[in-house]
């Protein structure tokens, strides 16, 4: 039977949102259908396009999912991090996956392949409820998205993002909250929908204002309060 142990894979099922209603001998189950997979920093997982063969469930490290632009370059949409999945929109409609994603720095995975995934939720069909809700969040997020990158002024895309990293990987210290992760300027830039210089200006003018500082390539959010607001304010723009 599964056990919550320190460190154990199948413990980080259990903390996944949607399997956490899951008894004991179905997450053992669940469990006995992944596949570990090591991937090196800047190493590929999948391409846009590809055909939907696993889902995928990050153990360690993080993996970014990304867009490729009319001119070629490519564009963080989403990243992710240890307890979360990707991939699962394809593996649900059988189409190819709609974007590539990339480790950005040396991850392992959990796998599982598209059919024995299937089969499974035919197993437990409220599994297939919880994802229902799941991808209702998620495009709802993307609605947000959208009308931030058509409506909002620039400093509250960069706000958005921001915040954004900070609730997923933001570590509590004595002079804020460090996003503390292998992430660029030209990342943060691609996410809120602008250029380097501009992320580059904005963040600077955050640090004058006292929401921000960094350190060694780390951003640490010293103003939280204002961080939210200025997200708030974009949100509630006519």
């Amino acid at each position: 039977m599964a056990k919550k142990k320190e460190g154990s894979k199948v413990n980080l099922l259990w903390k996944i949102p949607m399997f956490d209603f899951l008894e004991a001998e179905a997450l053992d189950h669940l469990y006995s259908l992944t596949e570990s997979e090591k991937y090196s920093k800047g190493e590929y997982i999948f391409m846009e396009c590809d055909p939907p063969k696993k889902l995928y469930i990050v153990t360690s490290g993080e993996v970014k999912l990304l867009k490729q632009t009319e001119s070629g370059r490519e564009m963080i949409v989403e990243l992710i991090y240890p307890g979360e999945l990707f991939g699962d929109e394809a593996v649900f409609d059988g189409e190819p996956y709609p974007m590539t994603a990339q480790a950005l720095e040396n991850t392992e995975l959990l796998s599982i392949k598209r059919g024995d995934f299937l089969s499974f939720l035919r197993e437990y069909p409220d599994l297939a409820l919880e994802f229902l809700a799941e991808f209702a969040a998620r495009l709802r997020l993307a609605q947000n998205t959208i009308r931030a990158l058509a409506a909002e002024r620039v400093e509250w895309r960069v706000a958005r993002v921001l915040l954004l990293l900070m609730r997923k990987v933001g570590v509590p210290g004595a002079d804020g909250l460090t996003i503390d992760l292998p992430i660029t300027r030209q990342d943060i830039a691609d996410m809120a929908g602008t250029t380097v210089e501009t992320t580059i200006r904005v963040i600077s003018n955050f640090k004058k204002l006292g929401i921000c500082e960094t350190d060694r390539g780390k951003i640490i959010i010293t103003d939280r309060e204002r961080l939210e607001e200025m997200v708030s304010e974009g949100c509630a723009r006519p």
